[in-house]
């Protein structure tokens, strides 16, 4: 109670007015030499950020000397390629929701905190902005063990101090991703992959038909009983870290019995002896990539681009069982016939994803925005952050339930008919006309003439939140961004080649050709080959 928060979540003047971070969200899969046709491993990837804009987050390169190669994707201006392959190893990554942010409650006083009986000078960060027409602005940061103070330390009284567990990484993760050139097999790449700083799913595959995950990142070690999710007393020194968790503690599989491992952004901990994970994203999209790659005994590069491309929702599934015995009762209108016969595929020309979106949000508000966070703050959320984007099946499990407190002492199915009533009401839509997105460019964002050329659009999206191509657009951080395939690659090792596209092109230049070279390619499901000659 005694804390002075400067960013605030809840406002007097507004409640929860903040956006949540945009976090990253992806699939990946890897198939060993026994499930695969060729009788060589595959791999295969998808990373889904941010894609309403121009140029791409993604860079394909390919590095080639007399006697190896490295080809795949990077962020331009970071020496090694992320996502890609040699010729002996492969690897791809999904963003796993690590537990690796801590907050500390710091006494201060005199620009010093109390540590034990004693007090202690913070570190003082001095940062310039510089502004074109304006004068610059000067900024002075506070930093101790507990990360950065949120306050001014001379102002006496209590403040939180935060700290990302790979804040000061950067030369250990570049140094083994630069290793990578040189790895051939599975344990070697797993060994360098794991001491990456930052929290990634990792999945391999090598050219001896073995496949394997990892994850990575600085896994905190707190003292036994504490989560992490309550800020502690920051000057009792029981509550600092401990170092972090081993590699070999964190979740990290090899050449499975069934032959593939599938990552999705889903809970892994099961995999690891530690339990990094606290808020993954839903199971979903991980089960149906895990269905399909069973529904065959040998797989092939047609299939790993199949799935790429897979618009079915089996959270779509899980509530329309739930939804058909209320349907049944139901006047036969067009709606409900539409929504009677959907096959929980979010394609374009589907009526039934549209209809069914509009009854889920019908539902969310009704239970969690009526006697639960009330309506104001409801629309606040999902107008403006990302917290039933990323976090939807959280919110789920409530839906899905036979009883909760949310329903406030009714069945839940009374829920249910409220909100099939009210969507039924509306006019169906092809889910192509309400899912699109304009490709803005980085720094002009829709600012020149359409006719220039920097933009592209509108592009109709296929897919939903559960589905493996997926396809949302949002509100987050005050601006409009998605989760969209924003690059699909796959590779396997019967050939010294990887299959890809990209929405947009590999190169920032307007007046290039390879502006939005791939973008064709993106949009009718076509893969063009990479390969060494």
């Amino acid at each position: 109670q005694k804390i002075k928060l400067g960013e605030r979540i809840v406002e007097p003047h507004h409640l929860w007015e903040i956006g949540m971070p945009r976090m990253m969200a992806s699939n990946n899969w890897v198939v060993s030499a026994k499930k695969s046709l060729s009788g060589q491993a595959m791999l295969a990837n998808d990373p889904h950020l941010e894609a309403n804009r121009l140029p791409n987050v993604w860079y394909e390169v390919v590095l080639k000397t007399a006697d190896r190669y490295t080809m795949g994707a990077t962020l331009p201006g970071l020496p090694g390629v992320i996502l890609g392959r040699t010729p002996e190893l492969a690897w791809g990554a999904t963003y796993a929701f690590m537990d690796a942010v801590d907050s500390w409650i710091e006494e201060c006083r005199d620009g010093c905190y109390k540590k034990e009986e004693a007090w202690r000078p913070f570190q003082k960060r001095l940062e310039i902005i510089h502004r074109k027409g304006k004068p610059s602005l000067e900024r002075t940061f506070y930093e101790n063990e507990h990360g950065v103070l949120d306050g001014d330390p001379f102002c006496p009284g209590f403040y939180l101090a935060t700290r990302w567990s790979a804040a000061e990484s950067g030369v250990q993760s570049i140094e083994h991703i630069a290793r990578m050139w040189e790895v051939k097999t599975v344990e070697e790449g797993m060994a360098h992959l794991g001491k990456i700083e930052t929290a990634f799913n990792w999945v391999l595959a090598d050219s001896r038909g073995q496949i394997g995950y990892q994850m990575s990142g600085l896994m905190p070690k707190r003292r036994q009983g504490i989560s992490g999710l309550v800020p502690l007393p920051g000057w009792k020194k029981e509550n600092d870290w401990m170092g972090f968790v081993s590699l070999e503690e964190l979740p990290r599989k090899i050449n499975p019995e069934c032959g593939f491992i599938v990552t999705a952004n889903q809970d892994l901990n099961v995999w690891g002896k530690a339990k990094p994970m606290n808020m993954p994203m839903g199971a979903y999209r991980a089960e149906r990539i895990a269905e399909m790659l069973s529904e065959k005994e040998k797989l092939d590069p047609a299939d790993m681009k199949r799935i790429h491309y897979d618009t079915y929702s089996h959270q779509a599934k899980r509530f329309m069982e739930k939804l058909k015995p209320i349907l049944a009762v139901f006047p036969d209108t067009p709606q409900a016939r539409i929504l009677k016969n959907w096959d929980y595929r979010y394609t374009k020309d589907s009526k039934g994803a549209y209809l069914f979106e509009q009854f889920y949000k019908k539902l969310l508000k009704k239970v969690f925005g009526g006697g639960g966070l009330g309506h104001p703050v409801f629309d606040y959320l999902v107008r403006e952050t990302g917290l039933f984007i990323d976090f939807y099946h959280c919110f789920d499990h409530v839906l899905l339930a036979e009883s909760s407190p949310w329903f406030e002492n009714r069945k839940p199915e009374a829920f249910y008919k409220e909100a099939l009533e009210a969507a039924l009401c509306a006019k169906p839509r092809r889910w192509g006309e309400v899912q699109k997105i304009f490709l803005h460019h980085l720094f002009f964002q829709g600012k020149l003439p359409r006719i220039l050329g920097f933009d592209r659009g509108p592009i109709a999206i296929a897919g939903g939140r559960a589905t493996p191509s997926q396809g949302q657009i949002y509100r987050a951080a005050g601006r409009l961004t998605s989760f969209v395939p924003s690059y699909r690659w796959m590779t396997d090792f019967k050939e010294d080649a990887i299959y890809s596209n990209m929405i947009g092109g590999p190169s920032d230049r307007r007046f290039s050709r390879w502006y939005c070279s791939d973008l064709k390619n993106w949009i009718m499901g076509h893969y063009k080959r990479i390969a060494i000659s």
